[in-house]
């Protein structure tokens, strides 16, 4: 979609965040914080697509805009920001249009949840294979999104736990299981993940809730839920 919208932005404007000083200048903010290097590589990436994504917001739609935007929303909020409606709104948002995934949109759904579950399994040939073999996302060594997603939700039921909640949060987690389609695609446990993160956002770090609710963000953006 961006690579579309670029084609008629200022080239100058596209070459500054593509190459040269400006580049350099991000990469060397971010090694100061991340000291691997390809998860730096991963976290540059991801600033370089945002920053053109700003460049051609006023094309897009705000929740695509939103959707891209989010790795950074936690750190420095983005242009047109408003603050989440109350905890009770989302979560009604959330049971309200989770019966209506169907067709692509769900199995979407399903495909990031899987993703987001399991670890990768190795491919045969070993890694140099890896660019040969379709529809495999390249993850740098230091990121483990199974491993950031399990440890997520045991923060939620620990926060959960600790802070008196345990009963509220089933519930809004056997709501949500509830409410999303039981047709075999296995979404209706992300579903209840989903809503417990939300219910716990007030107690977590934003990166967390987002990072529970991803599996649903293409189909409905956390943004929406108003």
């Amino acid at each position: 979609m961006l690579d579309g919208l670029l084609s008629d932005a200022d080239q100058a404007m596209v070459n500054a965040f593509t190459s040269g000083f400006r580049v350099a200048q991000t990469q060397l903010a971010i090694g100061k914080s991340l000291t691997d290097p390809e998860v730096a590589a991963a976290a540059l990436e991801s600033a370089q697509v945002v920053a053109l994504a700003i460049l051609v917001r006023e094309q897009m739609e705000p929740a695509q805009f939103e959707a891209v935007y989010r790795p950074f929303a936690s750190v420095l909020p983005g242009p047109g920001y408003q603050p989440p409606p109350p905890v009770d709104r989302q979560i009604a948002a959330f049971l309200r249009v989770l019966p209506s995934l169907t067709g692509e949109v769900e199995a979407e759904v399903a495909e990031v949840a899987r993703f987001l579950s399991e670890r990768p399994k190795p491919v045969p040939g070993g890694a140099g294979a890896v660019a040969n073999v379709a529809n495999v996302a390249p993850v740098a060594s230091g990121l483990d999104p199974a491993a950031n997603y399990s440890a997520a939700w045991k923060l939620v039921i620990a926060a959960a736990n600790q802070s008196g909640r345990t009963q509220s949060f089933r519930a809004m987690q056997d709501g949500a299981e509830q409410a999303a389609p039981h047709d075999g695609l296995g979404i209706v446990g992300f579903a209840g993940v989903a809503a417990g993160g939300i219910f716990m956002r007030d107690v977590l770090p934003l990166e967390k809730v987002l990072l529970l609710y991803e599996p649903f963000a293409a189909a409905f953006p956390y943004e929406s839920l108003v």
